[in-house]
């Protein structure tokens, strides 16, 4: 069964950070999931074009997000806001 991109979006907000990838079928999945998260947060992320996990830091993944307009680190922390750092 195929999830549509907007319940990605909303199941997204209550998983954990390992969840993540078990829904994001796509690396266009994990990159509107995660670019969701960011823009929540207040960061501005056009045309999310790609989001690479990095790894797990204690029990929070961490990705890499790539938009059409910046670059970001994100540790998406199990119910607490994301950390995010703009990379250069």
């Amino acid at each position: 069964m195929r999830i549509s991109v907007p319940h990605l979006i909303v199941l997204a907000a209550g998983l954990s950070a390992t969840a993540l990838p078990a829904f994001a079928q796509t690396d266009e999945d994990a990159a509107v999931l995660v670019a969701s998260q960011v823009r929540e947060q207040g960061f501005t992320c056009a045309d999310p074009v790609s989001a690479e996990q990095q790894g797990v830091a204690d029990t929070d993944a961490v990705w890499v997000l790539t938009c059409g307009n910046a670059s970001y680190r994100v540790r998406l922390v199990p119910d607490q806001a994301a950390v995010i750092e703009e990379l250069n």
